[in-house]
């Protein structure tokens, strides 16, 4: 069973929750229904500051499943992408950046989703390394966390455990990635037919 988190905050965006969380069930229906059984292999959680429903970017209500300080052990935490001008979403954030490098230093993949590496910078766990973040925000990014090793050319980034993508279109590229470790290439090219019939 892996267990995959996605962190609840306003001005997300439900797709960069949602999308990632469809492809792994489908793998995880897929992987079960190869084994000739019935339960699922991915536990998909929804955490927030606390319980209280999260109105994200679109409009759209979600309701946490638990509070940020009561995560299980995580196979991968979920940074959805940040609507429009990330600083709101971070100066939010403060009370809870902690449970990033805690997280990280437990070895917790974390993947941030376009602006959400603001998050991941903010707690100093982009220092030295590679990141991307969305393309309209590679200046200003730039400026406020010159020690992040900017990768301006890349969608997708990994250092040790910690994984940037630029977009939302690049969360379902490392979902695949993701599913190939975790179920093998046979499913991973399977739900990419699904999702990604153009590759």
């Amino acid at each position: 069973m892996h267990t995959v988190a996605a962190v609840l905050y306003p001005q997300a965006l439900a797709s960069s929750v949602t999308l990632p969380m469809e492809i792994l069930q489908a793998a995880s229906q897929m992987a079960s229904v190869d084994a000739r059984g019935s339960a699922s292999r991915v536990r998909f959680l929804l955490a927030g500051r606390d319980r209280q429903p999260v109105t994200l970017g679109s409009g759209i209500t979600l309701r946490p499943e638990l509070a940020l300080a009561d995560l299980p052990p995580l196979d991968l935490l979920l940074l959805p992408a940040i609507w429009r001008n990330p600083l709101p979403a971070v100066n939010g954030a403060s009370d809870w950046l902690g449970l990033l490098r805690w997280q990280a230093a437990r070895g917790t993949r974390i993947c941030s989703v376009g602006t959400a590496s603001y998050l991941l910078a903010e707690a100093g766990l982009l220092d030295g390394r590679p990141a991307t973040t969305h393309w309209n925000y590679f200046e200003q990014f730039s400026q406020r966390y010159p020690a992040v090793d900017l990768k301006t050319r890349h969608l997708i980034t990994q250092s040790d455990n910690i994984y940037c993508v630029g977009s939302v279109n690049s969360i379902a590229d490392l979902m695949v990635h993701i599913v190939e470790e975790w179920f093998g290439s046979r499913i991973a090219r399977a739900v990419e037919n699904q999702f990604s019939p153009e590759i």
